[in-house]
């Protein structure tokens, strides 16, 4: 068999040898359209391009990076479903000359040490950053160097930047709405670390949902943790030593949620009956708990491909205010999750 040439992927498109080459290359030049037809021709065909070529012509490293926080040493399962982000922003790379690599961010490190060694070197062409701040340093960082990026989360900083973000504030409106409907009053939420965007937003459904029914916020009822099992399981023992116990429990992932019901086995308690359980869930693992749990589901994954998807339409210069994405998660009901009779209100 010859060898496919770019003169090959000509004769089966019909298009110029300049807009196959620059198609190739994601030339921001070229319809998208254009581009993604070339590179599935060139796929289909086996075309192999001399990628280190490509970067020598093109200036780019053609690698993109993904900012995670990492936990050192072995830690139980926790808030750190992100092989199922990083699955979702290969997805959406496909096709494309982009590979993707990881940058990991440890607890207590400078959260702009590890980005200034990326931008200032050129090492990536862009970033995904992860767990946003109202006044976030990186963020404003990267928009001072003109540095393309997109962030899983919002932030309050007063210049617009590219962001795909699932409705947190919406999910605990309706969590909590939802069990107030259901007879319960003492509803606790087992939430991540307060300094975080989403965290806020969460705080703000909740507190508007109890408003509603003319309630007020006990602060004593919102628990912040890592969102480990091992958090989940210890927070829930916690507040069930309180004079007024709650009668329901919100979990921002399904780990927490797996340890609050650990809590409840080691209680004597029964989901449903002395307590129950709501959860955020970005996988659907709570459909095989014990009982399943009625959850908001978010998909981690199909977060990692509106990112991917958000990052390269930046690259290729698309304006930042039409590179904003907000999701709303759905609700799953797999319990009646009403106030048991003779629960402890």
């Amino acid at each position: 068999m010859s060898k496919v040439t770019l003169k090959t992927l000509v004769q089966h498109t019909g298009l110029s040898l300049g807009t196959v080459s620059r198609a190739l290359q994601d030339g921001p030049e070229v319809k998208r359209e254009t581009r993604e037809r070339v590179q599935r021709v060139a796929r289909e065909l086996g075309y192999t391009p001399n990628l280190a070529g490509v970067k020598l012509r093109t200036g780019k490293t053609y690698t993109l990076s993904i900012v995670l926080p990492v936990e050192p040493g072995e830690q139980d399962a926790s808030d750190s479903g992100f092989g199922a982000l990083v699955s979702g922003l290969h997805a959406a790379l496909a096709g494309t000359f982009y590979s993707l690599v990881v940058q990991p961010e440890l607890p207590g490190a400078d959260a702009l040490a590890g980005l200034r060694q990326l931008v200032e070197t050129r090492r990536v062409d862009g970033l995904v950053l992860t767990q946003t701040r109202p006044q976030d340093e990186r963020i404003r960082y990267l928009l001072e160097r003109d540095f393309p990026f997109v962030s899983y989360g919002r932030s309050e900083l007063e210049q617009p930047h590219p962001w795909y973000d699932t409705d947190h504030e919406d999910m605990a409106y309706r969590a909590t709405q939802r069990l107030l409907a259901r007879g319960h009053r003492r509803i606790a939420m087992l939430n991540p670390p307060g300094e975080l965007m989403y965290s806020q937003h969460r705080d703000a459904g909740h507190r508007r949902a109890l408003a509603e029914a003319g309630l007020a916020p006990d602060p004593a009822l919102t628990r912040r943790s890592a969102l480990s099992a091992a958090d989940g399981r210890r927070l829930v023992l916690e507040l069930a030593r309180l004079p007024e116990r709650p009668t329901a429990f919100v979990c921002a992932n399904e780990y927490g949620a797996l340890g609050a019901l650990a809590a409840f086995a080691e209680l004597g308690w029964q989901a449903g009956r002395e307590a129950t359980v709501l959860a955020t869930d970005d996988s659907n693992v709570s459909a095989f708990f014990v009982p399943p749990l009625t959850t908001c589901y978010a998909s981690l994954h199909g977060a990692g491909r509106h990112l991917g998807r958000l990052l390269l339409r930046r690259l290729d210069g698309e304006s930042v205010e039409r590179l904003q994405l907000l999701e709303q998660a759905e609700l799953i009901e797999r319990q009646p999750d009403r106030l048991a009779q003779g629960a402890q209100p």
